[in-house]
């Protein structure tokens, strides 16, 4: 496996608010990013985008502002 990094960062003051509208959300926080090297030796960074957050867990309207 080539070398691979998980960053975990969270923000109580933004998350919280999110997990009262919609609790499923603390399934996805603190967000994470996948940090690693492909087979070409080129870094790649994957993670969840807002958008993906938001339809994921209908968080209402109101939340964009958190994310």
């Amino acid at each position: 496996m080539p070398p691979t990094q998980v960053l975990i960062h969270g923000n109580a003051k933004r998350g919280t608010p999110l997990m009262l509208a919609a609790p499923s959300v603390a399934l996805d926080l603190p967000l994470r990013v996948l940090v690693r090297y492909d087979c070409q030796g080129s870094t790649r960074a994957s993670f969840h985008t807002a958008a993906e957050l938001e339809s994921a867990h209908s968080l209402p309207a109101a939340t964009r502002r958190w994310l």
